[in-house]
């Protein structure tokens, strides 16, 4: 049996991959002496066809999982060899159990595409983007609801556009929250004073409460960046860029109404990813508003550097005058 796992959320397919070794070892083996993982960016050929060939001790099968190898092994021999031996030799459902586990939901380069649409037609597939702001609430309700908690629904809004997508990071959160809500209800003003967002997700949030004119989340970010001792120019230099893509993407679509991602990332230069995490939030602005909200960036970095005004300050009127 072969099984690919695979996707940008980390979080939610090591929680999959961990429900089916959970699995073997009640149904199959609960001595964990059939269970192994192979480190994928180092793994050989000769290695990989030991492991998966061998006979299980004891048991009436092995699990055998292999972590990362298409996105970190540089041989470019071994992804030929294990799709030619998954096609000739291991195709029966008594083999021993494999699991292809991948931190990535696409190949890196062309070179990897033979193996990765291989495991891609596998029955036992199945990846995980990372979460929708709608899907990541309704995680939050779930997750919480598990463990026995209670969370209100202004609580889980603010704490989902804190923290985003990072589940991981959204799991640590929501334990904090529970162990100080001590039984409670957790509300608005503890994720308030518990939870801070991370620099690169608060970009993006900071971004979405300007385009939806939510000044008090914004404040907030705003907050917990200086709280966090983040340089007030580092912080200026990513909303400068990213508004300036922004800008330059809400031009293109002027011009070009039905250009794609790929199509506008290839004119402006720019990694396809960061271009389409852009243009889900263009929308939000007019054209006058980005390059209103652009210069106005532009003069708060001429002033905090010119002048003695407190950065603080101009990042307060900035969301004022949204």
């Amino acid at each position: 049996m072969i099984i690919f796992i695979y996707g940008d959320d980390t979080y939610r397919s090591t929680q999959k991959l961990e429900e089916l070794k959970a699995k073997f070892n009640r149904e199959v083996d609960s001595t964990n002496m059939n269970l192994i993982t192979l480190d994928g960016a180092k793994l050989k050929f000769e290695e990989f066809n030991k492991q998966v060939k061998a006979s299980a001790f004891l048991a009436r099968k092995r699990m055998v999982i292999i972590k990362n190898l298409i996105s970190e092994n540089k041989s470019k021999e071994i992804q030929k060899e294990i799709v030619n031996l998954l096609d000739k030799e291991l195709k029966g459902e008594d083999d021993n159990i494999i699991i292809f586990w991948e931190g990535i939901s696409a190949p890196g380069s062309k070179t990897k595409d033979a193996l990765w649409k291989r495991l891609e037609k596998e029955k036992f597939a199945q990846t995980f983007f990372f979460l929708k702001p709608m899907e990541i609430n309704s995680w939050i309700t779930k997750e919480v609801d598990k463990r026995g908690g209670k969370i209100d629904r202004d609580a889980i809004n603010l704490l989902g556009a804190l923290v985003g997508n990072d589940l991981w990071q959204m799991s640590n959160e929501i334990t904090k929250l529970m162990n100080f809500a001590q039984g409670k209800i957790i509300t608005n003003s503890d994720v308030e004073n518990l939870v801070k967002a991370k620099f690169d997700e608060n970009i993006f949030n900071l971004i979405d409460a300007l385009g939806s004119k939510n000044k008090k989340l914004a404040l907030k970010l705003i907050s917990d960046q200086f709280e966090l001792e983040t340089h007030p120019l580092e912080l200026l230099a990513s909303l400068i860029w990213q508004f300036k893509i922004l800008l330059l993407i809400k031009d293109l679509q002027i011009e070009k109404p039905r250009i794609t991602h790929t199509e506008a990332a290839k004119i402006l230069g720019t990694h396809p990813f960061a271009v389409q995490k852009s243009m889900g939030r263009v929308k939000n602005f007019s054209f006058e508003q980005l390059k209103a909200i652009y210069n106005q960036l532009l003069q708060m970095d001429y002033k905090i550097k010119t002048s003695a005004v407190k950065p603080r300050l101009l990042f307060d009127l900035l969301i004022a005058q949204i």
